[in-house]
């Protein structure tokens, strides 16, 4: 059973590091600031790294279980504040966010990848999860092989 789940974990965790890989490499050669490049810098290397996780959760490696839980946890938080932003989502989404003032919203997009983040941040505060991440993240908890 384990291995099923791995599987359907993997497979989106392959696709959507490729994705935004892709994605990211190709904004890299519009980009001129250094921060902003080492930020984009930063999504691909974090796109590569769940591409790679994916392949080894696939092929039964342990270190495939224990990196797409970290990946996946890193998925969970949705931020937004006036001094940062950051969100990122691989394959797809599900996220349930309170904005200031007590608005909610609630939304999901499949297949989809996504990488903010920004120093300086978005005028309002906003705060979510992404639950399909969350739900993934336990799911390998439970499944996880010695």
């Amino acid at each position: 059973m384990s291995a099923m789940i791995h599987r359907l974990i993997g497979v989106p965790q392959i696709a959507g590091g490729f994705w935004g890989l892709f994605e990211l490499t190709g904004h890299a050669f519009t980009v001129r600031e250094p921060l902003w490049f080492a930020l984009l810098l930063l999504g691909a290397l974090l796109f590569l790294l769940i591409l790679i996780a994916g392949v080894w959760l696939i092929s039964g490696d342990a270190r495939g279980s224990a990196w797409s839980q970290w990946l996946q946890l890193a998925q969970v938080p949705i931020l937004g504040t006036p001094w940062l932003s950051y969100g990122w989502h691989v394959g797809a989404v599900a996220a349930l966010g309170l904005a200031r003032g007590g608005h909610w919203s609630f939304g999901y997009r499949v297949p989809d990848i996504g990488w903010q983040l920004y120093p300086g941040g978005s005028a309002h505060w906003f705060l979510g999860l992404n639950f399909l991440a969350l739900i993934l993240f336990l799911l390998l908890k439970l499944t996880r092989r010695a």
